[in-house]
């Protein structure tokens, strides 16, 4: 068995996938050979996300009645016992034509829970898939939707709680590009889940972030899709050109979370250009929580994708009448063009993330005396032989600046270390970061250098040497 394989067994064993998922051996090895560009290989996926299949995806699990943490679990037709059967259906048809890559499997444990009239203790199931990576599987890419679901008595698991947008639309989209993704070989794991109990409490997702940082998985990104569904605003307003991006910024504005959602802006960039992505610098929506913060609190980079809109009328509320018709949570609300564009940018991230070499350590950036120029020390991954350096104003959302390799001035630093020169870029105004970039173009997340405004990251006073800071966010 190759090490690599090795650390991936003990994760798949803990999720409950079989030790015959993974190859005894590596295949021998082949030349390699000259990839296609990413820009290829993201259209076919973008071009194979079918927004009736979102829809399908929504209708049937709203179809089980209620998804809430306690309803059935004795029925094929009914409760949350079915939806998670029928998602796992779901998945394991996806990998039946995935050659072996595509492990479906379940996580289940019984878990603390707070929450008012609940049980002191619930059992949860996370139904989870996860496309192995070709060349570096141990790096981790997670995608997840929690698809149980909660009307307006958070501890009724009998009345009826449709969920169509909270959040079948994130599940659905996450089925969706386990769909379209696993046609294709990427680098790094991808691991696609319909996440349990998160109504309750995040039950879910904390349970599975907790597994994965114990057995000391790296997760590059964890991108939550919850309430994606929606574009009718309670303004009467339609909203659906764009999507919201949280993160949370336990490390300033240039933290792994904010890192990971500009990473989302520039693959919308690049391959969804007439859809959006609003970059928000809260880590979720005011007083609000969602899966994405079980693995930022485990230390992962991690992002959450919304409407820009919400209906909160329709939200954890009964099934209701207005009008003379039904109203609330369900199917007939949801804008499924809106979760194909949704799906589209999650989609372009991944496989832009998960195709890229990983990004670079940077050490030290430092501001010439007799000049305006900013020198940067980095280090590239082992094998990547190219990178891009980017930079912003430092009240700007986004990266404005970018300088490839080829066209800077890179002198040898200590070790294995090197310094380029970004000219004319004064650093006391601008933050400096540098991503990796693939043989296909591929581009990985940016890291920054340490932030001197820290304590805890402050450089000593010999900032030209850059083994004096510990940096590579």
């Amino acid at each position: 068995m190759t090490q690599r394989a090795a650390v991936l067994v003990p994760l798949l064993v803990m999720l409950g996938a079989p030790l015959a998922a993974l190859p005894a051996q590596a295949p021998a090895a082949t030349p390699a050979a000259t990839p296609a560009p990413i820009g290829e290989r993201i259209a076919v996926a973008l071009a194979a996300i079918d927004a009736a299949r979102l829809e399908q995806t929504v209708r049937t699990l709203v179809s089980f009645g209620t998804r809430h943490v306690l309803s059935r679990t004795d029925s094929d037709t009914e409760g949350t016992g079915a939806a998670r059967k029928w998602l796992r259906e779901q998945f394991e048809t996806i990998a039946a034509s995935a050659n072996g890559r595509l492990v479906v499997s379940l996580q289940q444990e019984t878990v603390a829970c707070a929450r008012p009239g609940m049980p002191k203790t619930v059992p949860i199931t996370n139904v989870i898939a996860t496309l192995r990576g070709t060349t570096d599987p141990e790096r981790v890419y997670v995608i997840g939707g929690h698809y149980d679901s909660r009307n307006s008595k958070g501890e009724d698991g009998q009345g009826a709680a449709p969920g169509a947008v909270d959040d079948a639309s994130g599940t659905a989209v996450a089925l969706e590009a386990c769909r379209v993704m696993s046609k294709l070989e990427f680098a790094a794991t991808i691991v696609f889940v319909a996440y349990d109990g998160e109504e309750q409490g995040l039950l879910g997702s904390q349970a599975h972030a907790k597994a994965m940082a114990a057995a000391g998985v790296s997760i590059d990104g964890m991108i939550g899709c919850d309430i994606v569904g929606n574009t009718l605003g309670m303004d009467g307003q339609r909203y659906d050109r764009h999507l919201r991006c949280f993160s949370y910024a336990a490390m300033g504005n240039d933290s792994l979370g904010r890192s990971l959602a500009r990473a989302m802006t520039y693959s919308a960039a690049q391959h969804v250009p007439d859809f959006g992505v609003k970059l928000i610098f809260r880590g979720d929506r005011y007083g609000r929580g969602g899966d994405h913060r079980s693995f930022f609190e485990q230390g992962f980079p991690a992002v959450r994708c919304s409407e820009p809109r919400e209906d909160f009328s329709r939200q954890h509320q009964n099934v209701t009448e207005r009008d003379g018709k039904p109203y609330g949570d369900l199917p007939d609300f949801a804008d499924y063009a809106y979760m194909a564009n949704v799906t589209r940018v999650v989609v372009a991230t991944l496989g832009e993330l998960a195709s890229a070499p990983p990004p670079p350590l940077v050490t030290a950036a430092l501001l010439r005396r007799d000049r305006y120029d900013t020198e940067i020390t980095f280090r590239l991954p082992a094998g990547v032989s190219d990178c891009e350096f980017v930079w912003r104003e430092t009240t700007a959302a986004d990266w404005a600046g970018t300088l490839r390799l080829a066209d800077a001035k890179v002198q040898p630093g200590r070790g294995n270390s090197r310094v380029a020169t970004l000219p004319g870029v004064c650093l006391d105004d601008v933050v400096v970061g540098v991503r990796s970039v693939g043989a296909d173009g591929s581009r990985s997340r940016v890291a920054v250098p340490p932030d001197p405004d820290r304590l805890d990251q402050r450089p000593r006073s010999d900032t030209k040497n850059d083994s004096a800071t510990k940096g590579g966010r």
